[in-house]
């Protein structure tokens, strides 16, 4: 029986590999963890653009529905993701600003203009009289003719 004797050139070799090991398992981890941290960040931000633009769209549609009994010139509106400052810029331009709890904040311009509004009413009244402009449309026939017997294809 023959016993393998470590040599002196061959002492601590696997302490190296074990070290440089440990190292690169040490380096995957943290890198793993700066990632999945980045990625939580980005879906937050994601999250909180989502809820801006949410609250913007309601407060447009309010708007829209509030210019047609009065003037609005300015106004915030309070939500509980977050407020929304009206701001009118011209006669036809609005600036909405939506600032969330953590101050993240959107902003986008809307231009409503009043001619428009008063196009859409005047569908709007002439669909409640029954009288739409597709009165004079006749309606089409959806029913498949019968073709004489010789023509068929067999």
């Amino acid at each position: 029986m023959m016993v393998n004797k470590i040599s002196q050139y061959d002492e601590g070799s696997i302490l190296l590999s074990t070290f440089h090991l440990l190292l690169f398992i040490s380096f995957l981890i943290i890198s793993l963890t700066a990632i999945l941290q980045h990625q939580m960040m980005q879906l937050q931000q994601i999250s909180q653009s989502y809820e801006a633009k949410a609250l913007i769209e309601v407060s447009e549609a309010f708007l829209r529905e509030r210019l047609e009994w009065e003037d609005v010139e300015t106004g915030t509106l309070y939500f509980d993701e977050g407020r929304v400052d009206v701001l009118k810029e011209t006669d036809t331009l609005y600036t909405f600003v939506a600032t969330m709890p953590n101050h993240y904040t959107s902003k986008r311009t809307i231009e409503i203009s009043a001619i428009e509004d008063l196009e859409e009413l005047e569908i709007l009244e002439l669909d409640e009289e029954g009288i739409s402009e597709d009165a004079n449309v006749e309606p089409v026939s959806l029913e498949i003719p019968d073709f004489p017997e010789e023509e068929k294809i067999e």
